[in-house]
């Protein structure tokens, strides 16, 4: 409860605590870890943000302790091992159903990738297109892209519409045609 608190007034960033983990470990024989976290994936950890994943988790777990086990003495740790088992199992389900309904939400999709841009009408922003040379402005959510554009057309000049139709990965410019001028 402190850590949202502290996220909704704006005391900590939501993204504060969501951390990524990344193994590299390169072995010529098989290994269990060629299965990959196959347990966790399909507990939706990884799909959805863990501060969310353990905000369930904690509250739920709290919910049967508090529903369940109040009337239970506990004297020692191995009294509440089975009790702890089972709200654990019972928390895991609990989890994996209430974060399936949300868990594409939260997938990174980069802005601007090449392949989406391929095909869209920009304007010619440098004085003339040649081969060697050229830029070009396209409208996008927020700042115009600036792009490196090629084209084997000598007659496009400054301001004039231009259809982006491939990409040059080794150059990183793009290749255009002109198209018909449109108020």
């Amino acid at each position: 409860m402190l850590y949202w608190l502290s996220v909704i007034l704006g005391l900590m960033d939501f993204d504060l605590l969501d951390f990524d983990l990344d193994f590299d470990i390169s072995t010529e024989s098989p290994s269990f870890l060629d299965f990959g976290f196959i347990g966790l994936k399909f507990l939706n950890l990884g799909e959805v943000p863990i501060m969310l994943w353990m905000s369930v988790f904690s509250f739920s777990m709290w919910l049967l302790s508090v529903n369940f086990d109040i009337k239970i003495e506990v004297h020692t740790i191995m009294d509440y091992l089975p009790i702890a088992a089972r709200n654990i199992g019972i928390s895991l389900v609990i989890v994996k159903l209430l974060t399936q309904p949300i868990k594409g939400m939260f997938r990174f999709k980069p802005p601007n990738e090449i392949e989406t841009l391929l095909g869209k009408t920009c304007q010619v922003t440098s004085t003339s297109v040649t081969e060697r040379f050229g830029q070009a402005e396209l409208e996008a959510e927020g700042a115009p892209l600036k792009l490196h554009i090629r084209s084997e057309d000598k007659t496009i000049q400054k301001g004039d519409l231009v259809q982006l139709t491939d990409f040059n990965t080794e150059q990183q410019v793009f290749y255009v045609v002109k198209t018909n001028q449109e108020s």
